[in-house]
């Protein structure tokens, strides 16, 4: 642990929560591992957090997939921002909305507030790629698609468990206009329980540690990523590095090459991007939203400090700009089913690039594992 950092917690608690708090997401993987029907899920396309009950990620799994790398607490958030006062024990929730901090209309999020002694004090959080959406084509991935119409099912936050009942006519009018409906609430089934697997290990630490203590717990984790991430920054150098990549095309306008610029600037202990000249959003599929940006951000930076756990601590240290309505800031109804095709692995390589000029060694070790 970081000598900068001064926890209310003796030592010896702090590590075994922080520790649990990671197995408890891991154990969500396992269960979807066991129980998805989803052949891409199954193959690790998914990720779970632990989310403290403003919607801030307090953990996310160790092997999570990288494109999902910092939505989850928008998700959360837009979540208990419509639904407020409106949540109750046994209630889970569904969104897919990319223009709400999600990445595309295939990663669905499954959400299940935890409750103690009749006070909310956590969300626990599934997202999985269902491997159909509707959509014009199978799979919904429509590469002619200029708008969300064509590639699937939008799905605003949603209750699909409500005080413990499931909806069931809500799950059908659902999954009625997707194709292989009895695979999606397979998957659907699958994410809920894990949830439930994560609750139930959240609450045996609450009983075993008192609340008090595990909602400190929750605090600390992030202070102690933030002020980690922090002290390694300060032993960079300050400095302005800029770089572009390119998507191809446009199809509605031919050949001409689509550039997405990021500028990073390190100063003392904070990261700011800045994506300003980039692009307009184009006529395909090809488009991100601003949650799958940021992922490409976070996950970017993230490559660099692989000592560092992932929680809400670590986003704290990356501003950015990312101009409305351009390819890494698509708005509705704008299509963004392949945003990891397009803007996402772009903004990747550019951080890559930009970083190599600071820790050269660090990105020598990167590209020599693939």
């Amino acid at each position: 642990m970081e000598k900068t950092f001064e926890s209310k917690l003796d030592p010896v608690t702090f590590e075994v929560l922080k520790n649990g708090f990671s197995n408890l997401v891991d154990q969500m993987a396992e269960q979807i591992l066991r129980t998805c029907y989803s052949f891409v899920i199954y193959n690790r396309d998914f990720s779970n957090a632990l989310c403290d009950a403003e919607g801030n990620t307090i953990m996310q799994g160790t092997q999570d997939i990288a494109v999902h790398v910092g939505t989850l607490h928008f998700t959360a958030k837009a979540v208990l921002e419509d639904f407020k006062d409106d949540i109750h024990p046994g209630d889970v929730f569904l969104i897919n909305d990319p223009y709400r901090g999600g990445t595309h209309f295939n990663d669905v999020r499954v959400l299940r507030p935890v409750f103690y002694n009749g006070e909310m004090i956590a969300i626990m959080q599934s997202c999985g790629h269902w491997a159909d959406m509707g959509g014009s084509v199978p799979g919904s991935f429509d590469v002619s698609s200029k708008d969300h119409y064509g590639e699937g099912v939008l799905i605003p936050p949603t209750r699909i468990w409500h005080k413990g009942e499931y909806l069931e006519d809500v799950a059908n009018l659902l999954v009625s206009n997707m194709r292989v409906p009895e695979e999606r609430l397979g998957d659907l089934r699958a994410q809920a329980e894990a949830t439930k697997v994560s609750e139930k290990e959240l609450l045996r630490l609450v009983e075993k540690y008192g609340v008090d203590t595990v909602l400190t717990a929750f605090d600390e984790v992030q202070d102690y990523v933030e002020k980690l991430a922090r002290a390694k920054l300060r032993d960079l150098p300050n400095g302005t590095w800029e770089t572009v990549d390119y998507i191809d095309m446009d199809p509605e306008v031919g050949d001409g090459l689509i550039p997405i610029n990021v500028k990073m600037t390190i100063e003392d202990d904070q990261i700011y991007y800045d994506l300003e000249g980039t692009h307009d959003a184009i006529g395909c599929f090809l488009n991100s939203s601003f949650g799958s940006a940021y992922s490409g951000l976070f996950a970017g930076t993230k490559t660099l400090f692989p000592d560092i756990p992932l929680n809400s601590g670590f986003y704290r240290v990356i501003k950015a700009k990312l101009p409305e309505g351009s390819v890494v800031n698509a708005k509705w109804p704008v299509a963004v089913t392949g945003f990891c095709s397009g803007p996402y692995e772009k903004i990747m390589n550019a951080c890559f690039e930009l970083w190599s000029h600071v820790l050269p060694e660090r990105l020598a070790l990167i590209w020599n594992t693939y």
